[in-house]
């Protein structure tokens, strides 16, 4: 059932819907007609990350985003696994739920780990990729040999992964979004103040920060990294497929730096010219959302 308007952030012009798939509660929004866009977020953020896209788009598409389970106004299982292949297992819940075809994925940060190993595994079911700073297969371990090196951000965020510390921290000082979030910006005006209160909406209190603290704690460094071995797997079927992709990129991102673009554009043939935004961070779609706009428009109607 979905719920009143009132429940969003002022500048979130999108009615919250409510389902049940993989035994969760999922809130989601769904605008506008036609060929459905998939769109999943990162983290710390939720579908709200999409709400520039969403007004641009929906007049000409079906425009889904949903709240992974454990953010948003998604259901927070105390005990959750809140995984990446668990979520990309609930997401295959999700999709049939909703009976989702033709799919065109926008995949951002986290949401785009879990998107594209859902793709991998339901290939009949998309028709599009739409890539913004996020990963697709095998990451490069912390290497001092290596052309590519884990990025800075991933060492800085390490010390979230000892007890007690990453607690504090990310659920009880909100650093994730206090502090975290405003460094991956290049222009930091343009994370306003409306920006912050929107991402922050539903993260009040201790135990809504909970899958933020266990999904940074995900961040691949190392070999034995559960999420290693899962784009390992996602890279492998992958590689050649031949859906139609286009990438943006944001190049001054402290988590995703541009040497990834190289892996992108080597696992999918059949793409359009990257389109590289130099004066973005990591939250593209909140630094140059015309440009994204402008790109996906051009990209759904050329493919």
């Amino acid at each position: 059932m979905p719920c009143a308007d009132r429940f969003l952030p002022p500048d979130f012009d999108c009615r919250s819907r409510f389902l049940r798939a993989a035994g969760l509660r999922w809130h989601y929004v769904d605008e506008g007609r036609g060929e459905t866009l998939l769109m999943l977020h990162g983290n710390p953020t939720w579908c709200y990350l999409y709400r520039h896209l969403i007004a641009g788009l929906r007049d000409a598409y079906r425009c889904v985003a949903p709240d992974l389970p454990g953010f948003g106004l998604s259901e927070r299982p105390p005990g959750g696994d809140y995984g990446l292949r668990a979520q990309a297992q609930r997401l295959a819940a999700f999709v049939d739920a909703l009976g989702l075809e033709g799919i065109s994925l926008i995949l951002h940060d986290i949401g785009g780990i879990v998107g594209l190993h859902w793709a991998a595994h339901h290939k009949a079911r998309v028709r599009r990729l739409i890539i913004l700073n996020t990963r697709a297969a095998v990451p490069t371990v912390w290497n001092p040999g290596a052309r590519y090196r884990a990025p800075w951000s991933y060492l800085a965020l390490w010390p979230l992964r000892l007890p007690g510390l990453g607690e504090l921290l990310v659920q009880g000082l909100d650093f994730l979004q206090r502090v975290v979030m405003p460094l991956a910006f290049v222009d930091r005006r343009r994370f306003s103040r409306a920006a912050r209160a929107g991402f922050g909406f539903p993260y009040r209190g201790w135990a809504a920060r909970r899958a933020q603290l266990i999904t940074v704690r995900q961040i691949p460094i190392w070999k034995s990294d559960p999420v290693y071995r899962l784009l390992e797997e996602t890279g492998r079927l992958l590689e050649g497929w031949r859906v139609p992709v286009q990438v943006i990129w944001g190049l001054r991102d402290p988590s995703f730096p541009p040497p990834l673009i190289d892996e992108m554009e080597r696992l999918f043939p059949n793409r359009l010219p990257t389109v590289r935004l130099p004066g973005a961070g990591h939250f593209l779609t909140e630094e140059e959302p015309e440009s994204v706009l402008a790109t996906v428009r051009y990209f759904l109607s050329r493919t």
